[in-house]
């Protein structure tokens, strides 16, 4: 966790709105993974984090999601992030950004590592993001999205793709 907060810290360096939220977040999630018997002892400060993280900065991102190491997270207000989504490492998430279910009691994203998420997107359902890919700001993700390529528009289409072999049409058409 202690390695988390640090690798966090450097790369939202500079920002320090963000180097808060995601070391509030990772003392929530460390809190979170204790044993049942302990976890009572988190519960106020899970109070205070959702005060201060969702409340005041309005930023929903939930310590029960599985986000991985070097998150970065640009003008993060209005982000939000269900608590069945799992992030890779190195993503980037801008500001308005939604990532969750289509219905209450859906699969949430999986979105792998290196993964550039522009502002105003919405990624919704049980879907894979892969590895290296990019979300055009705007976009709204509804399918699979194959590794290292862009997708943009509404609903996203791959527009770049590194992968000769993928078609440039509608994402799991």
């Amino acid at each position: 966790m202690i390695k988390f907060i640090f690798q966090d810290w450097r790369v939202n360096q500079g920002n320090r709105r963000s180097q808060l939220v995601l070391f509030l977040l990772r003392l929530a999630q460390k809190l979170h993974h204790l044993p049942s018997s302990w976890r009572w002892l988190g519960y106020p400060y899970f109070a205070g984090y959702e005060i201060v993280v969702v409340w005041i900065l309005g930023i929903e991102l939930n310590y029960k999601a599985q986000i991985g190491p070097r998150l970065r997270l640009f003008h993060g207000v209005g982000t939000v992030i269900h608590e069945n989504v799992i992030l890779g490492a190195d993503v980037t998430l801008r500001h308005l950004t939604t990532i969750g279910t289509k219905h209450d009691a859906g699969k949430a994203p999986v979105v792998g590592d290196r993964v550039n998420i522009g502002c105003h997107s919405i990624i919704l359902g049980d879907i894979h993001v892969g590895s290296d890919a990019i979300i055009g700001a705007g976009s709204v993700v509804l399918h699979d999205v194959p590794e290292g390529v862009m997708v943009a528009g509404s609903p996203a289409k791959i527009i770049i793709s590194n992968n000769d072999r993928v078609d440039r049409k509608n994402i799991g058409a």
